[in-house]
């Protein structure tokens, strides 16, 4: 063991007893975490806890909160096909000191901005490394260096009523780094607590000054404005909301403010955007559930077209370049059916979205090639090389498949390339030597 992050993950299990509770459906993740924390990190003792479903976690939770014991949540994103964003709110309604590290596959930068918003303490994007982890895991137990132990002490006497103490504590935040955003709020907390509310405002818009995207500060001035002063607090969700665009909750309050003065058009829209949040929001379930079922029954083509036709059409006009993965899937289904020309429609589609999408045009020539035009199908494999040239050539089976239907074509420049590249993926490819051999006898 070495480094100061795996010391101070260490002392976390060693030292104060802690403990992780995962709530993930995912083995290769769960592998990972236990290596990490037994053969990297070198615990002895049973502190990992797992469950597969929000329930199981949940039960393990309470039984660890009720013995008094020090844990950490980690939690996916998206479990049993939904998302966990009501279980970490709950958690954290119940628990607000609990520590939550939220798994996620590919995601997106407001999505990671909500996550913090609501009070997670780290976010792991997946396939994640050891060092990954034991870095996270590590902010996430003892965030780094002096200031974060004056926030610390500086919060906790705040807690007991102790003003004047805290007060201290927060200009020594002050005098360690000037303008610090979590020095100033700590200061407007307790002028707050003071009854102080000019002074208290002064440092939050002082903190919000000093950082101008971090969220807390701007939410520290939603609630001061609170019964104050309406226009203030209504601009101040609205940054919060530009900054953090996947909170249909505020939406709906922004919405209400609006409805509350009779200005209904800007009603609608906040409302419109809520609505439309929460059902992008479903949309994903959706997508999750069917995208689920169609990989348990791939051995069966027609069903795995009738539960991705199904996520396609209730994704309707909200498909985008992350869905492409879908069209494809469904593609193939079709294929396997010997529907090639519904396949090539499903392709065109696709297309739309992702005009330059190198995948879309080789399954699409795929297609083709199934329905026996090969003059089409090799147009689909030139536009797929014009947008990447290189996208064959980590699979031997789209080496083979492209080099085959460019022999067919008698165009052997591109076929030889193909050919070439599968045998040095596979020198055993006896079928590859065979082509490449007769194609640069033929070459000449």
């Amino acid at each position: 063991m070495a480094g100061k992050y795996d010391a101070i993950v260490y002392d976390y299990f060693e030292k104060a007893n802690g403990s992780i509770i995962l709530i993930s459906e995912d083995p290769l993740f769960k592998r990972m975490l236990s290596s990490t924390i037994f053969k990297v990190i070198g615990i002895k003792r049973d502190c990992l806890s797992s469950a597969e479903t929000v329930h199981a976690g949940l039960k393990k939770v309470q039984a660890m909160n009720k013995a008094g014991l020090e844990f950490i949540v980690f939690i996916e994103r998206m479990i049993g096909g939904n998302t966990s964003t009501d279980t970490i709110l709950t958690l954290k309604r119940l628990l607000p000191d609990l520590k939550i590290i939220v798994l996620v596959g590919e995601t997106k930068r407001e999505n990671i901005a909500y996550f913090y918003e609501i009070g997670v303490a780290n976010v792991i994007s997946k396939p994640a490394s050891v060092n990954n982890i034991i870095e996270k895991l590590a902010f996430t137990v003892k965030p780094q260096g002096k200031l974060s132990e004056y926030m610390d002490l500086g919060k906790r006497s705040l807690a007991a009523g102790k003003l004047m103490e805290a007060m201290k504590i927060a200009q020594k935040v002050l005098a360690l780094k000037p303008e610090s955003p979590a020095g100033l709020m700590l200061k407007g907390d307790i002028h707050l607590a003071q009854n102080e509310l000019d002074k208290g405002l002064e440092s939050y818009h002082r903190a919000h000054e000093s950082s101008k995207i971090y969220l807390e500060p701007i939410k520290k001035l939603v609630d001061a404005y609170k019964g104050v002063d309406e226009n203030e607090m209504l601009k101040y969700m609205k940054k919060l909301d530009r900054l953090s665009p996947l909170n249909a909750q505020r939406k709906t309050e922004i919405g209400k403010v609006h409805a509350k003065r009779r200005e209904m058009a800007e009603a609608e829209s906040y409302f419109d955007q809520a609505i439309e949040t929460v059902t992008r929001e479903a949309m994903g379930m959706i997508s999750a559930v069917a995208e689920s079922i169609s990989e348990a029954v791939a051995e069966d083509p027609g069903m795995s077209e009738k539960y991705l036709t199904k996520v396609l059409e209730a994704k309707g006009s909200r498909l985008d370049k992350d869905d492409i993965s879908l069209f494809n899937k469904l593609g193939i289904a079709l294929r396997g059916q010997g529907k090639w020309r519904e396949a090539i429609d499903n392709y065109t589609a696709a297309l739309r979205i992702s005009p330059k999408d190198e995948g879309l045009y080789y399954n699409m020539g795929m297609a083709y090639y199934d329905g026996g035009d090969k003059r089409r199908a090799g147009q689909c494999f030139m536009k797929a090389l014009e947008h990447n040239p290189d996208f064959y050539k980590a699979s031997e089976t789209v080496s083979m498949n492209i080099g085959t239907l460019f022999a067919d074509l008698r165009e052997y420049e591109y076929a030889i390339p193909c050919f070439e590249n599968a045998l040095a993926l596979n020198p055993e490819n006896a079928l590859a030597a065979r082509k490449l051999a007769a194609l640069r006898e033929s070459a000449g």
